[in-house]
């Protein structure tokens, strides 16, 4: 699998998942209005069909058809975005946390292979060796562990209302 073809099957969900968002909340906002769908194609001047399709996940609408519908629906494009960047900001979130991870292993794990390089006398042998690096990896798991358990990774991954 290449780097294209996986960014677009992850661009390709959030796109599904947006469609899907969308769809619950003009079908779900239309029945507490008790509104049928013949009845909000009336009112909104947007075809029954394009309701239908829209209800369904079928397609995205324009910004031009979602301003329609939100008014005649009481619901804001910004409850659009907030529910949107719930969604997706946990996705990158762990993202960034397993890549946080991975950085953290590769530092802690150079900084040990640099100490090693730089002693003339240590180690000895080949069993120093293995018993210096599993105790590196033992202490480099419990630090993880705690880590997330805690969810002190996550404090390092957030951003300030943005996701990247």
């Amino acid at each position: 699998m290449t780097l294209h073809s996986l960014t677009f099957k992850y661009n390709f969900t959030m796109y599904k998942d947006k469609q899907q968002m969308i769809a619950k909340i003009v079908k779900e906002q239309r029945i507490q209005l008790n509104y049928t769908q013949k009845d909000l194609a009336d009112i909104s001047n947007i075809s029954l069909r394009s309701i239908q399709r829209i209800e369904k996940g079928e397609v995205t609408p324009r910004i031009s058809t979602l301003k329609i519908l939100s008014k005649f629906l009481n619901f804001t494009l910004d409850d659009l975005d907030n529910n949107q960047l719930n969604g997706s900001k946990k996705r990158v979130t762990f993202f960034r946390e397993v890549t946080i991870s991975i950085l953290l292993i590769c530092i802690i794990l150079l900084i040990a292979t640099a100490y090693i390089a730089q002693s003339k006398t240590f180690p000895e042998t080949d069993f120093e060796l293995l018993m210096y690096y599993s105790v590196v990896n033992v202490l480099l798991g419990v630090i993880l562990i705690k880590l997330w358990k805690n969810k002190k990774i996550g404090l390092l991954t957030q951003s300030k209302g943005k996701v990247s």
